[in-house]
C-alpha cells in the first residue's frame, strides 16, 4: 500500500480521534498534520510496518499526550506570570530552548508564514510590540495570545528544520 492511501483512508479518523481527545480544532489539526509527518519522515520503515495505522493511532496518542504536558506546564508558568516576571514568553522559550538566530535567515523563514502570522511574528519580534498591547489591538486574552505566538515559533522552527537552515 502506498503512503497517500494510507493518508487518505485514515487522515479523517486519526483528525476525528485527536479531536474527541483534546477537544480543539486547531490543536487537532496541528497534532494530526505531526502524526503523518512523522510516517512520512519514517518513510519505507512506516510502509513496512506490521500494522501501519495502529502506528498512525500510537503516534497520535503519544503526541497528545505531549501536547497536555506542554499545556500543564504552560498553565502551571501562566501562575508564575501573576508574580512578575516582565516578559515570561520569552523565558519560556529560553527555558525550552525555544531560542535561535533568526535574524540570520528571518526573511526566508517569513515567506513560509501566512500574511496573518508574519503580522504578529512582525509585531511582537521585530516592532518589539508587548504582547499586553498585541491582545488588545486583537480583542483576545493575552493567553491565548501567548498561545498563538507559541503556535507561530513551532512552526517556525519546522521551517527551520526543513529548510535546514540551522546547519550554518
Amino acid at each position: 500500500m502506498k503512503f497517500e492511501d494510507i493518508c487518505r483512508e485514515n487522515y479523517a479518523k486519526i483528525y476525528n480521534f485527536i479531536l474527541a481527545k483534546t477537544g480543539n480544532k486547531e490543536v487537532a489539526e496541528d497534532i494530526t498534520q505531526d502524526v503523518f509527518l512523522i510516517a512520512y519522515k519514517k518513510g519505507k520503515k512506516f510502509l513496512k510496518h506490521e500494522k501501519p495505522v495502529a502506528f498512525l493511532y500510537v503516534t497520535a496518542r503519544n503526541l497528545i499526550s505531549q501536547y497536555f504536558k506542554q499545556s500543564a506546564k504552560f498553565s502551571f508558568q501562566e501562575i508564575e506570570i501573576e508574580s512578575g516576571s516582565k516578559d515570561v514568553f520569552e523565558e519560556i522559550c529560553k527555558e525550552r530552548a525555544y531560542l535561535f538566530d533568526e535574524s540570520l535567515y528571518q526573511e526566508l523563514v517569513l515567506l513560509e508564514l501566512t500574511k496573518s502570522e508574519r503580522d504578529l511574528y512582525r509585531e511582537y519580534y521585530v516592532d518589539k510590540k508587548p504582547m499586553k498591547v498585541i491582545a488588545k489591538e486583537l480583542e483576545m486574552s493575552e493567553p491565548a495570545v501567548r498561545m498563538k505566538y507559541m503556535r507561530i515559533r513551532r512552526k517556525v522552527q519546522n521551517i527551520v528544520a526543513k529548510l535546514k537552515l540551522d546547519d550554518f
